[in-house]
């Protein structure tokens, strides 16, 4: 059965109607990625957490099976990842929740990125030519939030050879002026869309490398909860969610005043600037998961470590690490659905959808292309259509 078409499927056949296309006259002409001054986010980045934002509350969505679809780095599918754009897009899609993944400037503003360098996603290799450290790399704790705004958002690409990680997504070499945003920008979008449209969406928040920040004198884990906090959204209400790969941190954010909903992410591949590969390992384990479930609500490893694939690639096969996690109380999250890329031992993308509702159970799933997953559900009863 072919997913159905949507106004946010933006295939060669598909027509866009008119609410589509006056979102897309919003992003293009830059309403919906105004930035402020240079130097303002700087100045706020001080606010006295908790102080002036009322506590959200998350509407009651009834009981029986309603899984969350997760935006992965926004509508990263259709749109350059993190910009305030692809936020906007993940929004009006249906998605519950939008991803902010979240690394410190050397002057302490929590911007969204996802990876800890800026090569891959900007063109700070031709604006700052020698910032690189000897890696090679070019580390977002190197430059000041002004310089890191001055920068140009690009799709990903491989920095070795300039050619985009997913061909066929938006180009690499558009001139539209995306930027990097705060998370402070981010969270203030997403509640101001909850405002203006009478929808609910909640931020989904990853602290990146929290070891490696904190090596570096920046609290990172610590300046993204009382950010979140100041914001309203630190409540099991609010249902905003925290996550992390680190072990360690993870369990500290319940010490650092975290109370709401937080996410044990797992993935064999570990972080990239801490070997905690073992530790990773042993978060698959019965012993690893009992320990998780005394501080975390929700559990999330990779898909391929619940559905596991076979030898060829050409099938999978469902292990009980889901059921372990859930006899443990903790929800079950994974990543990532893609339409263009496919997840080993799985035919296409619907297959995954189907693995991961009618199998697993999955009470949300991250995707590059939400609309897909909101279309899904809805086909299969598990929601009902958006009001945006």
């Amino acid at each position: 059965m072919k997913i159905q078409t949507n106004w946010w499927d933006l295939s060669k056949n598909a027509r866009l109607p008119l609410r589509g296309l006056l979102v897309a006259l919003l992003l293009l002409a830059g309403v919906l990625g105004a930035q402020p001054e240079a130097g303002a986010e700087t100045a706020k980045r001080e606010g006295c957490p908790g102080q002036g934002t009322p506590a959200r509350v998350r509407p009651d969505r009834g009981s029986g099976y309603r899984p969350d679809v997760a935006a992965h780095r926004g509508f990263c599918g259709y749109l350059p990842e993190h910009t305030l754009e692809g936020m906007a897009f993940a929004y009006a899609a249906g998605a519950d929740y939008i991803e902010q993944d979240v690394v410190m400037t050397r002057d302490g503003v929590l911007v969204v990125l996802h990876d800890h360098t800026l090569e891959t996603t900007t063109d700070v290799a031709r604006v700052f030519p020698g910032r690189h450290r000897p890696d090679g790399s070019y580390y977002a704790i190197d430059f000041s939030f002004d310089e890191i705004r001055s920068l140009r958002v690009t799709e990903r690409f491989n920095a070795s050879t300039g050619q985009p990680v997913f061909p066929g997504r938006f180009p690499v070499d558009s001139a539209i002026d995306f930027r990097v945003p705060t998370l402070r920008e981010a969270l203030a979008l997403i509640q101001g869309l909850n405002q203006s449209t009478g929808q609910y969406r909640m931020p989904y928040v990853e602290v990146k490398e929290p070891a490696f920040f904190e090596r570096e004198g920046k609290p990172i884990m610590q300046a993204t909860i009382d950010m979140l906090t100041e914001n309203g959204w630190n409540s099991p209400e609010s249902g905003a969610i925290l996550q992390c790969f680190d072990y360690e941190a993870t369990r500290g954010a319940r010490a650092k005043g975290w109370k709401g909903e937080l996410c044990m992410l797992v993935s064999l591949d570990g972080q990239r600037l801490t070997d905690d590969r073992a530790r990773q390992k042993w978060m698959l384990s019965p012993e690893g998961i009992r320990e998780i479930s005394r501080f975390a609500t929700i559990y999330a490893p990779w898909f391929s470590l619940m559905a596991e694939p076979s030898e060829d690639g050409r099938g999978y096969r469902i292990n009980d690490l889901c059921q372990q996690a859930r006899s443990r109380g903790m929800k079950v999250h994974s990543w990532t659905h893609r339409r263009d890329a496919p997840l080993k031992g799985f035919a296409d993308s619907r297959q995954v959808l189907d693995a991961a509702f009618k199998e697993l159970k999955l009470d949300g799933l991250f995707s590059d292309f939400p609309g897909d997953v909101v279309d899904y559900l809805q086909q299969e009863g598990l929601r009902e259509p958006s009001g945006v």
